[in-house]
């Protein structure tokens, strides 16, 4: 009666085991589609059309002295699965992965259509097209045409 008990747990505890294997085999493969879904989506992606900067214009004494706050570039990613790469092509390593809604700093863009961007201490490469750009002054958002984009090429 023993034997038989300690048989069935320890089948029970095989089929769990397979079963958790299974799983663990398809989420793997699953999390591995989803960079290659971004990737056929960057061909067919359109182009994003932002809407002009609002530029607020502060009240000003004539004696005082101005300081211009500098707002900084954004990018925030519009896909999730975005590779970023190490240089401004496909043809560069795979050096890390943007969800949608993560931010980058921009530091310019490419005339092949990638942005560069600072990524992890130095800098990181994403198509443009997965990202939306906005200026960040003072907590505020404001979105930014592609064309104030600085060209870096």
């Amino acid at each position: 009666m023993r034997r038989k008990t300690l048989s069935i747990v320890l089948d029970a505890f095989i089929v769990l085991l397979l079963i958790t294997i299974i799983l663990l085999i398809v989420l793997i493969v699953k999390r591995g589609e989803a960079p290659m879904e971004a990737q056929e989506a960057q061909v067919d992606t359109p182009p994003v059309v932002q809407a002009e900067p609002t530029v607020v214009e502060e009240p000003t004494v004539a004696d005082e002295p101005v300081e211009e706050k500098k707002a900084d570039l954004l990018g925030r990613c519009n896909a999730d699965g975005v590779n970023i790469r190490s240089g401004a092509g496909t043809d560069n390593d795979v050096v890390g992965m943007a969800a949608e809604g993560d931010e980058y700093k921009v530091i310019g863009k490419h005339a092949n259509g990638w942005t560069e961007v600072e990524y992890k201490g130095g800098v990181g490469f994403i198509f443009g097209e997965y990202l939306d750009f906005y200026y960040m002054s003072g907590g505020e958002y404001t979105p930014a045409e592609r064309t104030d984009i600085p060209v870096i090429d």
